[in-house]
């Protein structure tokens, strides 16, 4: 018979995207097995994530305490560009490029009917709600998943940008059908992003 609170935690770690039972337990027993000050220093930072998580109010990438992240609020940032992307993986990928030096926003998913949709499209009024309010936005790069899945979302920006009379640039050569913006090799994205 196992701990409740083991199954507990396994059910919770189960839950993490593309995480499977097994991964799970095998990511549980590598923690217990952990010396107790990395236990700890765990257990501490994650506390300090839950207490202090907030979203940026431009962009929604998690920031810690601040309404705006460092990217939004970094005044060096080309303003005129906004790279709108699917997850908040996707934006670090690009970020590790060093290439790309305008803004970001997130959508947080797909419309995908196992995702949390409501994220979704609350986060695609935000989107509207932005480019009535910043004029500054001549540019926007719709990077997103070149994947079947990802199909209904980019018909609804493009639906919501349609209003708006912006540049709209996709990613081009490089990234092959079905794939992730996050798993695409560095000298590729560059070349597809136009960076």
């Amino acid at each position: 018979m196992l701990n409740p609170l083991f199954k507990k935690i396994i059910q919770l770690i189960d839950s993490f995207p593309e995480i499977g039972p097994r991964q799970a337990w095998r990511l549980f027993f590598w923690f217990l097995k952990q010396d107790k000050k990395l236990q700890k220093q765990f257990v501490e930072y994650f506390q300090v994530l839950v207490e202090n998580l907030n979203f940026c109010n431009l962009c929604n990438f998690p920031t810690l305490n601040e309404e705006i992240c460092l990217i939004c609020s970094d005044i060096r940032r080309n303003k005129s560009q906004l790279c709108i992307v699917a997850r908040e993986t996707d934006l670090i990928t690009i970020e590790e490029l060093k290439r790309y030096k305008g803004l970001y926003f997130v959508i947080g998913g797909l419309l995908l009917p196992f995702e949390n949709k409501n994220i979704v499209k609350e986060r695609l009024e935000k989107l509207k709600e932005r480019l009535v309010k910043d004029k500054n936005v001549k540019e926007i790069i719709l990077a997103l998943p070149f994947t079947k899945e990802a199909e209904p979302l980019r018909k609804e920006i493009i639906r919501i940008l349609s209003q708006f009379k912006i540049e709209i640039k996709t990613p081009k050569k490089g990234i092959p059908t079905g794939g992730e913006i996050e798993f695409i090799d560095p000298d590729t994205l560059k070349e597809a992003l136009g960076l």
